[in-house]
């Protein structure tokens, strides 16, 4: 499966989030006759991670602690029930839902970043899946941040995807 870089479609509910220091869409397209949705992809984002990915947030994890920021590693249990039910969690809550779409918010001091998984029903069970970043830096240290992680985040996102996309991999709440 090739993982691209793509555009934010005009019908997202992410584009409310528009203008913002950094926005990024990646797309793929999968064949599957699964009745999957934007948050069983979202919830397997968070939850069914490759051990690579673990580990560099686990060393994200270690080089961000003493500027105070969030690690959200307590947080994975509580993230399928944060994207089905729309409850909060002190990491993460859903801003937006619609039958294509789950926009998740990770709010922290140093900035505010939207993620939103956009399905488009292509027919004959194939779906374009889109996975779109979009970033508000609440100050300089979120600019810095995130500019020292951007090239990794490319490499996370696109893995990722690939990851709990392939036909094995993929999970339903049905």
């Amino acid at each position: 499966m090739k993982v691209k870089n793509s555009t934010i479609p005009a019908d997202s509910l992410i584009n409310k989030y528009l203008p913002a220091n950094y926005s990024d869409a990646f797309e793929c397209e999968i064949t599957t006759e699964k009745e999957i949705t934007a948050d069983d992809i979202l919830i397997s984002l968070w939850t069914d991670m490759p051990d690579w990915v673990n580990k560099l947030f686990k060393l994200r994890n270690l080089l961000v602690k003493p500027f105070g920021l969030q690690a959200g590693e307590k947080e994975k249990p509580d993230i399928e029930r944060c994207i089905r039910t729309g409850e909060k969690t002190p990491l993460a809550n859903i801003t937006d839902k619609s039958p294509n779409e789950t926009i998740m918010q990770l709010d922290d001091k140093h900035l505010c970043a939207y993620l939103s998984i956009h399905m488009e029903d292509l027919g004959e069970n194939r779906k374009k899946i889109r996975c779109i970043t979009v970033v508000h830096f609440h100050y300089w240290l979120g600019y810095a941040y995130f500019y020292a992680i951007c090239p990794f985040h490319f490499l996370v996102v696109r893995g990722m995807l690939k990851h709990i996309l392939r036909p094995s991999a993929l999970k339903t709440n049905k």
